[in-house]
């Protein structure tokens, strides 16, 4: 990605969060997220932090509902984005929630840098979409590799487009097709691999059926094993 196009990127970003008031009611978590995590870990997980919790990384973290919420569950979250603003009103939130010792940000484009080398219990990308010419797939089976063994990574893309979406479009990509795009090797156990549809609510109380598509895997070979770049 060049200057250009990662400028145009980080400035989309900081203008859809650039009125985010940390100080509001925390962001609710995405229901789909939260029903998946709790169908593949009805309970706590063993963890791979010097604590013992489990340690978690969201890419792409926006106003932070989810990792809040892991946080709040506890986990150990590095949330990610692109947003400094975004970063900043979610480091108050969790100061405000409590749970400041337990979730860290880190700002960056994912075309250009990631998080520092660590082993996650659970990588998760959540509606992971950009206005901008990335290489998602090779961002995501980088991610892939700092899986623990046993741990697991979830990947929720928008099916379809609700009606107040930024992202207006009829061609999104199926469930398999998100699949294949992981890279995913011997290494991995397939989970979850389907679309799922759900009610929204939008600005001003609207409503609208749209479709999660969600895949998860948990990782079964050793560190280095069942990736491919």
């Amino acid at each position: 990605m060049g200057t250009d196009t990662t400028r145009s990127g980080r400035d989309f970003w900081e203008s859809r969060y650039r009125d985010d008031d940390p100080s509001a009611p925390l962001p609710a978590p995405g229901p789909a997220f939260t029903a998946l995590i709790k169908e593949l870990l009805p309970g706590a997980p063993p963890g791979s932090g010097p604590d013992g919790a489990p340690r978690a990384l969201e890419l792409a973290c926006g106003r932070g509902g989810d990792a809040l919420w892991l946080a709040s569950a506890g986990w150990h979250v590095t949330a990610v984005d692109i947003s400094e603003h975004a970063l900043a009103a979610l480091a108050e939130r969790a100061r405000r929630a409590g749970v400041g010792d337990r979730l860290a940000v880190e700002r960056h484009d994912l075309a250009r840098s990631a998080p520092r080398p660590a082993r996650w219990d659970l990588v998760c990308s959540n509606h992971f979409h950009t206005v901008v010419d990335l290489d998602r797939d090779a961002v995501l089976r980088r991610a892939a590799r700092s899986v623990v063994p046993g741990g697991l990574l979830t990947v929720i893309d928008h099916g379809s487009s609700a009606p107040w979406s930024w992202e207006q479009r009829d061609d999104h990509p199926t469930a398999a097709d998100l699949w294949r795009s992981l890279g995913l090797g011997d290494g991995w156990s397939a989970l979850v691999c389907e679309q799922r549809e759900r009610t929204a609510r939008g600005p001003e109380g609207r409503t609208a059926t749209v479709v999660d598509t969600v895949v998860a895997a948990r990782r079964t070979g050793t560190a280095g094993e069942g990736t491919r770049s």
